[in-house]
């Protein structure tokens, strides 16, 4: 009787934490549709522990993910894709946690799952995301050169984004704390933020709401931030901004409240849902009062029905850029453009289909080469936000394809909304990077001063002794510009040399032949760096000049031009030339067989020219070279007319040969 007690009971118990566990994970689901990701966290931890369902599961690993505790999301990622009910998005959803914690190979192997579970359904960028994988691990390698500073009296453990360069310091968005009751903070302004209005603080985070800053930058460091202008900073949202380039108009996002919607209601017991959309508003600087005019909306917002922010200015005012979730995009937000037209209007938005992908493309900015630069998360990166630049072609009349800044201007983290001061060597990004002191923060980089140098050392091949007075040539060979400079006493020279540049250095003295050496690059390097070469130069012997042999040069079939084959052979004539400036030398040109005597005489004549004008070209004079021509008069083998011969028999004919007149 006691056991059937007992069991009655249990199954009682049973039942109701399954109510239990059900009701508390509809409340989860209900607190995450309306953003409220730490208090659904609670919940679904909740429901969790009652019954491990790949509901809860799921939602704490979305939750997570919203909040940017990568960390988290992966362990619940971890667990939900293991669960035989998980899904194609949920192996995607865990690649990108892995990628965020810079776990490229096996997220690598999770986008790869999903890429082979959804089928025709993957998301479109499947393999740029796989792809990005090994590039992330390349850029990690190969860092970029720059220095970051991350200023804690600027930051605070809130968020703090979207600096840009304002007079004599910045002004950037926040939702710093005033009121210390104020909870946990959360990231920048995000598209359809569903969430009930209150007028004191923002509902999804607990915290106030962005407004814009204005923090100066002294010789002491930076001061105290404080609000950048009340007729600006609206009740809601605002920032982040971009100002014209004579700092007297500024654009911003803004979001506000539409108490007019058949939804609202004061009181929060019958307060439904409805989606905040983001405005770009726009206000001028008044000379006379010294304020900022009433901001004016911008033309194309429709905050019921999609989002319009980002905006950014370009250097001559003329165009807008902006992110848009408005219908026609190519993904979850995409860039778009307005042209201003004569009257001061703005013309239709255009998209910037070459720009835009699946995923998210947000915080244009321009810079003085009218480089774009924007985050994405859908071209593929190393992990969250990446920033990407592109420039318009006016050749092509397109843009160029979006290309990735880099590590550490990118990390696996977001990194988002850069902006370049005067002269392009400096700037602010935004990052929730680790480190930081809050969930976004402001970072000053600066492009690092490399310094490369050349030291090289020129010596005798033979004897090992230094060669002094010797001629040093550098040549870049990516803008082809030439340096030269001769060796000391020690037979030592040195350059300074310019980054990202490849460049070859060779050596000349009298008697000697030329030594060269190619490939020297300072490519890709993060940190200054001293090379060292040796170039050992072979001696030509005087007395035996009248010996010396040249090696003959060849020509294609009914061809005069000189190979590039050739080339090595004739610098070798050139020096020695340069080296005995009173050294004349014959050539005799010939032809093969094929083809009419007086043809192959043409023929041979004009191969004869062909070498001449490339030794003049290298400043030997003309009067020291005397040539004669043969055409096919005299074959170094039987291959005369009517003679069947292979290719390589009539190309032994088809040649120049040299040999020295005088010394």
């Amino acid at each position: 009787m006691r056991l059937l007690y007992l069991y009655a009971l249990l199954t009682i118990c049973l039942a109701v934490n399954k109510v239990n566990a059900q009701a508390v994970l509809r409340e989860a689901q209900r607190q995450s549709e309306l953003l409220n990701y730490q208090q659904a966290i609670h919940l679904y931890e909740k429901a969790f522990n009652k019954k491990k369902t790949i509901a809860s599961a799921r939602g704490l690993a979305e939750s997570y993910r919203q909040l940017n505790e990568y960390t988290l999301a992966e362990t619940w990622y971890a667990q939900v894709v293991e669960m035989k009910e998980a899904q194609p998005a949920d192996f995607l959803y865990y690649a990108e946690s892995l990628r965020n914690n810079a776990k490229y190979d096996k997220a690598k192997e999770w986008y790869k799952k999903h890429q082979t579970e959804a089928g025709k359904d993957a998301v479109p960028n499947i393999g740029s995301l796989i792809a990005s994988c090994d590039s992330a691990k390349y850029w990690m390698l190969k860092p970029v050169n720059y220095d970051f500073t991350h200023d804690t009296l600027l930051n605070t453990p809130q968020s703090d984004w979207g600096a840009v360069p304002y007079k004599n310091g910045i002004v950037f968005t926040s939702d710093r704390i005033i009121d210390p009751n104020y909870m946990k903070d959360k990231r920048f302004l995000f598209f359809n933020v569903n969430n009930n209005l209150k007028k004191n603080y923002y509902g999804w985070t607990g915290l106030p709401y962005l407004k814009l800053f204005y923090a100066e930058k002294t010789a002491n460091g930076w001061q105290q931030a404080i609000p950048f202008s009340d007729n600006l900073n609206g009740p809601f949202h605002n920032g982040p901004a971009t100002f014209s380039a004579d700092k007297k108009e500024v654009f911003f996002t803004r979001t506000r409240g539409i108490t007019d919607s058949k939804n609202y209601t004061q009181d929060p017991r019958l307060q439904k849902d409805y989606t905040i959309k983001l405005e770009i508003y726009s206000a001028k600087f008044d000379s006379i009062t010294n304020t900022w005019t009433e901001p004016q909306p911008f033309v194309y917002n429709a905050p019921l029905q999609y989002s319009v922010s980002d905006a950014c200015l370009s250097n001559d005012g003329q165009f807008l850029y902006f992110s848009s979730d408005m219908p026609g995009g190519v993904g979850q937000s995409d860039l778009y453009y307005c042209k201003k037209l004569n009257d001061g209007t703005w013309d239709k938005p255009v998209n910037l289909r070459q720009l835009n992908s699946w995923g998210s493309e947000r915080f244009p900015t321009s810079d003085q080469n009218n480089n774009l630069y924007f985050a994405s998360n859908g071209w593929g990166g190393m992990g969250g936000l990446d920033i990407f630049i592109s420039k318009y072609n006016n050749e092509t009349t397109k843009w160029n394809p979006p290309k990735n800044l880099g590590y550490p201007l990118n990390t696996h983290q977001d990194d988002f909304d850069i902006v370049f001061t005067v002269g392009g060597k400096s700037g602010y990004l935004s990052s929730n990077r680790t480190g930081g002191k809050g969930s976004d923060d402001i970072y000053e980089f600066r492009k690092k001063e490399l310094h490369f140098k050349l030291k090289g050392l020129v010596i005798n091949k033979k004897t090992r002794a230094p060669l002094k007075n010797s001629k040093i040539n550098l040549c870049n060979q990516i803008n082809g510009a030439n340096l030269e400079t001769t060796t000391n006493e020690k037979g030592e020279f040195e350059f300074q040399l310019e980054e990202n540049n490849n460049y070859s250095v060779s050596a000349e003295t009298t008697n000697f032949h030329i030594a060269q050496k190619d490939s020297i690059s300072t490519i890709g390097y993060a940190d200054s760096k001293l090379f060292s070469v040796q170039l050992e130069l072979d001696s030509i012997v005087i007395n035996q000049q009248k010996n010396l042999k040249f090696k003959n040069i060849y020509f294609d079939f009914d061809k005069f031009n000189i190979r590039k084959t050739a080339i090595k052979d004739l610098n070798q004539l050139v020096q020695v030339m340069k080296n005995n400036p009173t050294m004349s030398i014959e050539l005799r040109a010939h032809a093969d067989s094929r083809g009419s005597d007086s043809y192959n005489l043409a023929l041979s004549k004009k191969r004869a020219q062909s070498v001449i004008n490339y030794l003049v070209t290298k400043k030997i004079n003309k009067k020291r070279i005397k040539a004669k021509s043969y055409g096919e008069s005299q074959p170094v083998n039987n291959c005369r007319d009517g003679v069947k011969c292979t290719e390589k028999e009539f190309q032994q004919n088809r040649r120049v040969e040299f040999s020295i007149l005088g010394h």
